[in-house]
């Protein structure tokens, strides 16, 4: 019985997606699917690539539908897999020594997501990263106090999609499918995911190592990206203020305040102020304070 199944998008990292998928150990209880992005790397690398990949268990899966992007090959991955729980796993990340031994103890866990504390280290020097923080916070204070609001933050504020088990069963029951989005694709399946779970877990034990590299989606300066990146975060807090009590949606304390000081620090005072203006066109409000006062 496949209890545990690894979702991976692949796009043009075939040196790290070795190391992830030695990560990954070899049991008859866990499943890996690769799904590749129409790679354009070097043919004969790719397919070696594939031929490591198979000789290790894996699952190679081609996206050969029209359409391209990471979410797409997520949801392509999904639908595929046969295991009680999902992970999804980056090409460039990996999992820690001894992680599934951790995912193991919680395969039989009644919650709809398990959250584990991420670690992050810099790709260039193995040093480490700050990329996890926000991520670790939000699971430590869940594990330590499960109150109502830390539960709201832990599922609507850990948005990207790694470094937790969902169970398969609540994505398809539900039809959770990501979004076209070219960045930030990952927030939107994460929202939808926490709101139809019954219930959740925080584990502080660590089991995913996300890398902070150099040339990716999330570290390269490109306005209209950005601009990309503001969109899914109004799409992510139109959805809670639609779903949400007015209470629970200001609990969340969601702010567009660390995307618009990258903003400024990235493309200037000008981007800066036309992306306040954008929010407040879309009316979003730039901070809850106002809200928890009504509360």
């Amino acid at each position: 019985m496949i209890l545990i199944s690894v979702i991976t998008p692949h796009y043009n990292m075939t040196d790290t997606l070795r190391r992830l998928r030695d990560s990954i150990p070899e049991e008859d209880w866990i499943e890996h699917i690769i799904v590749d992005d129409k790679s354009d790397t070097d043919a004969a690398e790719l397919e070696a690539a594939k031929a490591y990949a198979a000789g290790k268990g894996s699952i190679w899966i081609d996206n050969d539908t029209e359409l391209k992007g990471t979410g797409i090959c997520r949801d392509i991955g999904i639908r595929k897999a046969s295991g009680k729980w999902i992970l999804i796993a980056d090409a460039d990340d990996y999992f820690i020594k001894g992680a599934f031994d951790t995912m193991r103890r919680y395969v039989r866990e009644e919650a709809d997501i398990v959250y584990f504390a991420p670690i992050s280290i810099r790709e260039r020097d193995g040093g480490r990263s700050c990329r996890h923080v926000p991520y670790k916070r939000l699971v430590d204070r869940y594990a330590a106090d499960p109150c109502s609001e830390n539960e709201l933050r832990l599922r609507y504020l850990s948005v990207p999609d790694m470094s937790k088990m969902i169970r398969r069963s609540l994505i398809i029951e539900n039809n959770v499918k990501s979004s076209p989005s070219p960045v930030a694709n990952d927030v939107m399946f994460s929202v939808l995911c926490a709101y139809h779970a019954k219930s959740v877990k925080a584990v502080r034990d660590a089991v995913y190592c996300i890398t902070e590299g150099e040339g990716t989606l999330t570290t390269t300066k490109n306005a209209e990206l950005f601009r990309k990146r503001i969109d899914v975060y109004i799409e992510q807090v139109n959805f809670l203020r639609e779903h949400l009590s007015l209470s629970s949606y200001a609990d969340t304390r969601i702010s567009p305040r660390a995307m618009l000081l990258q903003g400024l620090a990235d493309y200037g005072l000008k981007e800066f102020f036309l992306t306040i203006k954008h929010l407040k066109r879309e009316n979003i409000p730039l901070n809850l304070l106002a809200l928890r006062l009504k509360k």
